[in-house]
């Protein structure tokens, strides 16, 4: 099989004082020339966590079977987020993520993206900004997602 993605990250300055940025990211990936169940697990996409599509389950986004994941032959994602810096040490975050791992080889449209969204907390420190996002499934999906997630990180999100 042959497996590819295009992944796009953008950061933006809006204003100097107070800080205020804009960072976006989108991901699309794909998977040709096997069905999924022939593709190791390791190799499929999957949707959904703290580094991908936050409000769900980490990997719940796209095929199931009995609520476990099963990876996907193809991946689309985005992520919006605006950043401020409070103080040198402390920013605070908004952000919109969506969606979903296709057991199509390539992105199917037609089957539902899911969004999250949320606010974070960021400490900057030598080595890298701690996170705590808390965010919700804005399509929450009966008996699978839960009402909220909280992640807690180092590093950025994108």
């Amino acid at each position: 099989f042959v497996k590819g993605s295009v992944s796009y990250s953008r950061y933006v300055g809006l204003w100097k004082k107070p800080t205020i940025e804009f960072a976006g990211r989108g991901l699309l990936g794909f998977l040709e020339g096997a069905s999924r169940d022939r593709v190791p697990a390791d190799e499929r996409f999957y949707a959904g966590g703290g580094g991908s599509v936050r409000g769900y389950r980490y990997q719940t986004l796209g095929p199931l079977s009995d609520g476990d994941p099963l990876g996907g032959r193809s991946v689309a994602e985005v992520s919006f987020e605006l950043r401020t810096k409070i103080t040198e040490t402390i920013g605070l975050v908004t952000f919109l993520d969506g969606g979903s791992a296709f057991e199509s080889s390539f992105p199917n449209f037609d089957e539902p993206i899911r969004w999250g969204a949320g606010i974070g907390l960021r400490y900057y420190t030598a080595v890298g900004p701690l996170r705590l996002d808390l965010a919700f499934p804005l399509e929450r999906r009966e008996g699978i997602d839960d009402a909220f997630q909280i992640y807690v990180s180092i590093g950025q999100a994108f």
